[in-house]
This record gives C-alpha cells, structure tokens and sequence, in this order.
C-alpha cells in the first residue's frame, strides 16, 4: 500500500515544486514589469493554487478510503476468526510484556 501512494506523492511534490518555481517568476516579474503582466501572473498562480488544493483534497480522500478498507477488512477478519485473533493479541502482549521487562 505504500507503494500505491508514493506515487501520487512524488507527483504532488513535482507540481509544488513546479508552483514554487512559479511564485519565483512572480516576484521576478513584480520587481521587473508592469502590474498588468504581474495581474495575469497572479491569476495564473490562484488557478494553480486551486488545482494543488483540489489535487490534495483527493489524495487525501483517496487515502481515507484506503484505510477505512483496510479497517473493515480486519473487522471481516476478526468475525471470522475471533479465537485465533485473541490468541494472537494474547501473544503479541506476552512478547511485549517479556520485552519491556528485559529492558529494565
């Protein structure tokens, strides 16, 4: 699953780089030129802002989904198999348990 994100990540932080190098060009061209070409620069900038925004919205969305799946994957799970899902909790906590207490 980790994997599946990495993806739409690394895109994310290609188009915020992209948006970083754009904001570099407004200031430029602040300092440089007229307010007409800065006010379409501006423009252009809130229309990318917006898309980035809408952009994480989804991802966000999309990794909500992901894990209530995978929620209700282990509840289908625990259902099925309540004995053996207790033994394992009962395990994992008698290994913990033995751990912290080595560390002292």
């Amino acid at each position: 699953m980790a994997e599946n994100n990495e993806e739409p990540m690394d895109a994310l932080r290609n188009e915020l780089t992209n948006l970083r190098d754009q904001v570099e060009t407004l200031v430029k061209s602040l300092g440089e030129s007229g307010s007409a070409v800065s006010s379409d620069l501006i423009a252009k900038l809130a229309n990318e802002l917006e898309h980035y925004r809408k952009m994480a919205t989804d991802k966000m969305h999309q990794m909500y989904e992901a894990g209530s799946a995978g929620v209700e994957n282990m509840g289908e799970h625990v259902r099925k198999h309540p004995l053996a899902c207790v033994a394992v909790a009962f395990g994992a906590g008698c290994v913990l348990s033995w751990l912290f207490r080595q560390s002292k």
